[in-house]
């Protein structure tokens, strides 16, 4: 065994590089065998691959991050275009029934026809706006003549107007003048039907400038009916009767009047509207006389026959075709009819008589001048 101490320098080979380990051992047989166990294992974890180093992220420290607002930007609906529209206007002299039919029937085709339906009373100039295409004007002193001249883009109808005339774009329903007289006619025929013994009369305002026509024609609309109008029981008379009588005179003494009519066994009468009254007509539902007029009641009565009325409606209906096509202007009856029948004292076969007579009347069949 050699005794000697020994400076042994030993290289290892490693994988990744050279490594110099200088070791100092006292040389014995155990130390050669320790120097190789070391060396050996040196080697290995020399050689072994290095565990990857993974770098850990850094945490950047979280920053509020302003965001702007976002601006909304709305278009704008386009405006709705303005319907056309259809003007009713009234003027003097309207009767109620004809100006509430009117304004029902342009309202319900106004609806039908996708326009809009307006009333006014009266002209006004403003009321010519570019979405009127219609204009109805019910009554008198209305001029709708002058107005068409002004503007031919509008269409104009003209209800119960004495002085309307058509042209191409004014259309005329009715005619006053003749449907006064058609009106009383059907009061006398109306008043003879409703009679058991031909007992009838009529009171017409004398003030009216058309009451000796309108006496005539109540005459001829009952002879129509009962001829010579003989009576079967007393008291005897002439019928039928008619009398003119001012509107103070009946304000004042409409009983003895009536009492008058009343003795003589009379069973119905004609009221001209003139002469109308709540007082009056409530005397004669006393008296028990039955009443036909061109007015309605104030309220419903149970003496109340009916009322003989003017109905445009049907007319308008007629010819609005045209009216919304910008057809030419034309002329066209209004509608004679019975309204105020809430009493029950017209049967269903008298009614159909008066609405027989009316149609003769109004298509020329019957002449209101010509006495049966």
């Amino acid at each position: 065994m050699i005794d000697r101490c020994i400076n042994l320098c030993v290289n290892f080979n490693v994988c990744c590089g050279k490594i110099k380990v200088m070791i100092k051992l006292k040389f014995t047989s155990q130390n050669l065998f320790l120097i190789f166990c070391v060396g050996l294992l040196l080697s290995v974890a020399g050689c072994s691959p290095t565990a990857p180093i993974i770098d850990q992220p850094t945490e950047e420290p979280l920053v509020d991050t302003p965001v702007s607002p976002v601006l909304e930007v709305t278009t704008p609906s386009p405006m709705p275009e303005a319907l056309p529209t259809v003007l009713m206007i009234t003027g003097t002299e309207v009767d109620p029934f004809m100006a509430a039919q009117s304004e029902n029937m342009l309202e319900k085709l106004a609806e039908e026809a996708s326009m809009q339906f307006a009333t006014l009373e009266g002209m006004e100039p403003e009321m010519l706006t570019p979405e009127v295409k219609v204009i109805v004007g019910v009554g008198q002193d209305l001029d709708l003549n002058s107005l068409a001249v002004n503007h031919p883009g509008i269409v104009f109808v003209a209800i119960g107007s004495a002085t309307a005339t058509v042209t191409d774009n004014v259309s005329v329903i009715g005619n006053p003048v003749v449907e006064v007289q058609q009106k009383a006619f059907m009061a006398g025929y109306l008043s003879a039907i409703m009679s058991s013994d031909n007992k009838i009369a009529a009171l017409i305002a004398e003030e009216n400038p058309a009451r000796d026509l309108l006496g005539e024609s109540y005459v001829v609309g009952a002879r129509f009916f009962c001829g010579i109008c003989h009576q079967v029981f007393p008291p005897y008379g002439t019928f039928p009767q008619w009398e003119a009588v001012s509107s103070s005179t009946m304000a004042n003494d409409f009983r003895a009047i009536i009492d008058q009519y009343s003795n003589s066994a009379v069973e119905i009468m004609y009221v001209h509207g003139d002469l109308a009254s709540p007082e009056l007509f409530a005397y004669m539902e006393e008296v028990g006389i039955g009443v036909v007029s061109d007015r309605s009641p104030d309220l419903p009565r149970s003496n109340w026959v009916g009322t003989v009325a003017v109905d445009p409606a049907p007319a308008l209906e007629a010819i609005w075709l045209d009216l919304i096509t910008a057809g030419a202007g034309k002329q066209v009856p209004a509608l004679i009819v019975l309204t105020d029948r809430d009493s029950g004292l017209v049967s269903a076969g008298r009614y159909r008589l008066f609405e027989v007579m009316t149609a003769d009347l109004q298509s020329g069949m019957v002449s209101i001048e010509i006495m049966p």
